[in-house]
């Protein structure tokens, strides 16, 4: 049973490592590895979302900085305020902006943000 667990972890990790942008894929599978390893039930969240936004995996990964603590607080932002996830997206998009003059047009009623 353990020796099937493990190998369960180890294909979560790398199907998720799958959807990484190569510059953040070292880190990330390391703290990937260190999730499997201490929080299963976190494991799992993470492959329901590689298996159906790998968008929203991406940036959940690259807003964590490989950080397992902070992944699971981004997590459980978007799964209880979207909006509020999507609003820091934005932010976090228009600071590592490299010309620096993002610009937010207004909002959409649904919450959502108009960008140029």
């Amino acid at each position: 049973m353990k020796t099937y667990l493990k190998a369960l972890t180890l294909l979560l990790v790398l199907s998720g490592s799958a959807y990484l942008p190569n510059v953040y894929a070292a880190n990330s599978t390391a703290m990937l590895l260190t999730i499997a390893e201490t929080s299963p039930a976190l494991m799992e969240r993470l492959d329901t979302i590689a298996l159906t936004d790998a968008a929203l995996l991406n940036d959940l990964l690259i807003l964590a900085d490989s950080d397992p603590a902070q992944l699971e607080r981004l997590l459980d932002l978007h799964t209880a305020d979207p909006a509020t996830f999507q609003q820091l997206l934005g932010i976090v998009a228009a600071e590592n902006s490299d010309e620096g003059n993002a610009s937010l047009l207004g909002t959409i009623s649904d919450g959502g943000i108009i960008r140029n």
